[in-house]
């Protein structure tokens, strides 16, 4: 039987694969401070994840959350590196780079 931890970095890893495969589609978060985007959200059987980069002091790290709807209650993921493999996904699909790379490699100068 997988350990606590190892079930979070799989479920970590799924979420990846599904962006990876574009299964699961990330867009801006709708929430903002002071006007400013915060981080990069989906939504997945019926509830919202989120993505948001942490400034601790110079620390920098991602955190994955889990929000429920319909009473915005949220649940952070434990920290895990997966994490930051999928904030690196996330933005690759958010910002569309595999869209840019294949127009500007099949572009003639």
């Amino acid at each position: 039987m997988p350990s606590e931890k190892n079930k979070w970095i799989d479920a970590v890893g799924k979420l990846i694969a599904l962006t990876q495969e574009r299964k699961l589609i990330w867009r801006a978060s709708s929430s903002s401070v002071f006007g400013v985007s915060y981080g990069l959200e989906t939504d997945y059987a019926g509830k919202t994840l989120k993505l948001r980069t942490i400034n601790d002091e110079g620390n920098v790290y991602s955190k994955l959350e889990l929000q429920e709807p319909g009473s915005g209650e949220v649940w952070e993921f434990p920290y895990s590196e997966a994490t930051e493999h999928l904030m690196d996904a996330a933005r690759y699909q958010v910002v569309g780079v595999g869209e840019f790379l294949d127009e500007l490699l099949n572009k003639s100068a």
